[in-house]
């Protein structure tokens, strides 16, 4: 062997072991996935995982998707080594969860590894990163959609020219960062936030903070919470006749089928702040998306595309339609992110009715997608769900 050659065949050698080169978009491709698929979150970790997979089929990309379970941030950090030192990917789809997703996404900055957040919603995920990307909304753009729909709708509806809001949140990142966008927005749209509760969703008294919010005479609840939990609070809450003119919780908990069907008729008339699920409005679609959605629910192997499922769909089409066909020569991580940076979604051609336009370097959130949907819902009968806002969504 020459010299020459041997110095190109230790380049290849090095760039796969750094997770840096693999095929060409020809040929089949090794990505990454992490996916809480036991625990908790199981339910939608699986529900995004399918939407994923539903968008491999309907691209038929030539894409082989190494998946591992994680439900603890320790794991899924674990996970992303795992993947780039043992299966040399350049993309790591994930996550759901956004402890899980900070995590991992922080680990995979860190070895210069493209991770494509699906589905988690707390702000840092994609501050001060140049390999990770987000396609759904952020968890204060949730937050600003609660007090939106409740300053816009609710306050006209009750002809009160002032009100008293009170947050209850989960005490960690992704209850941080939609709780945060709910007192910022409040604050400029002059709303008073009387009370923030806070707690622990692995020990409090549902009782006491149902007790808190009632001695704070509030308007409106907005409510940041794990399904669990806010099944839990929610549920003191009715039983304690606590009064309110209305409720918006949040993508984690209020959104949620299980919401519903665990507390029955005490959730009817909820609102929830959260990205789309596939019943929206035809007219927040385009021609192109609306076919696309059909594709979509055609190839999708669950019983009904739930919001996470469809999240999951918008990440997985848009890094394998939009991404990956247009990277030239060996598919990397440097290649994957740069083609990403150009990714030009039009809004109403994405199948939740958003578009992709990831915010470009210098920018404080590099990678998230600022054409991101949301969506607020209410819960009309047990297990229904419409959305009511914004306009052009609404059922």
């Amino acid at each position: 062997m020459t010299p020459r050659l041997k110095l190109a065949v230790l380049a290849l050698f090095v760039a796969a072991a750094c997770g840096q080169a693999q095929p060409t978009p020809g040929q089949q491709i090794l990505l990454g996935a992490i996916y809480p698929l036991s625990g908790p979150q199981a339910q939608g970790g699986k529900e995004e995982l399918a939407g994923v997979q539903a968008a491999l089929r309907v691209s038929s990309a030539k894409v082989r998707l190494e998946v591992m379970d994680a439900t603890t941030p320790e794991a899924a950090a674990a996970a992303v080594d795992t993947l780039v030192h043992r299966y040399h990917v350049p993309a790591i789809l994930g996550t759901y969860g956004s402890t899980l997703s900070v995590a991992a996404s922080a680990r995979a900055e860190e070895l210069k590894t493209v991770y494509w957040e699906t589905g988690a919603v707390a702000d840092p995920i994609t501050a001060h990163r140049h390999y990770v990307f987000r396609t759904v909304a952020t968890g204060s753009a949730l937050g600003r959609m609660a007090v939106t729909f409740t300053h816009d709708v609710l306050l006209p509806e009750y002809k009160m020219p002032a009100a008293r809001a009170v947050v209850i949140r989960v005490n960690d990142i992704y209850g941080r960062s939609v709780g945060g966008g709910e007192q910022e927005l409040a604050q400029a749209k002059g709303i008073d936030v009387v009370d923030v509760i806070e707690y622990d969703p692995k020990a409090f008294d549902a009782n006491v903070i149902s007790a808190r919010l009632a001695a704070d005479r509030a308007d409106f609840l907005w409510d940041v919470s794990y399904l669990d939990d806010g099944v839990g609070i929610w549920n003191a809450i009715l039983n304690n006749h606590v009064s309110l003119k209305g409720a918006i919780g949040t993508s984690s908990a209020f959104c949620m089928p299980a919401f519903s069907q665990r507390l029955g008729a005490g959730s009817i008339g909820v609102y929830a702040a959260d990205k789309p699920d596939a019943d929206i409005s035809p007219a927040a679609l385009s021609p192109d998306g609306r076919a696309l959605l059909a594709r979509a629910k055609a190839a999708y192997t669950g019983s009904a595309m739930d919001i996470p499922a469809v999240a999951g769909f918008v990440g997985g089409w848009t890094l394998v339609h939009d991404v990956l066909p247009n990277v030239g020569g060996a598919v990397s991580a440097e290649s994957i992110r740069s083609v990403a940076l150009g990714v030009d979604v039009p809004v109403g051609d994405s199948i939740n009715g958003g578009g992709v336009k990831f915010a470009g370097p210098g920018a404080l959130d590099e990678g998230q997608n600022t054409r991101a949907a949301a969506v607020v819902g209410q819960w009309r009968a047990v297990g229904v769900m419409k959305v009511v806002y914004p306009a052009a969504y609404a059922q």
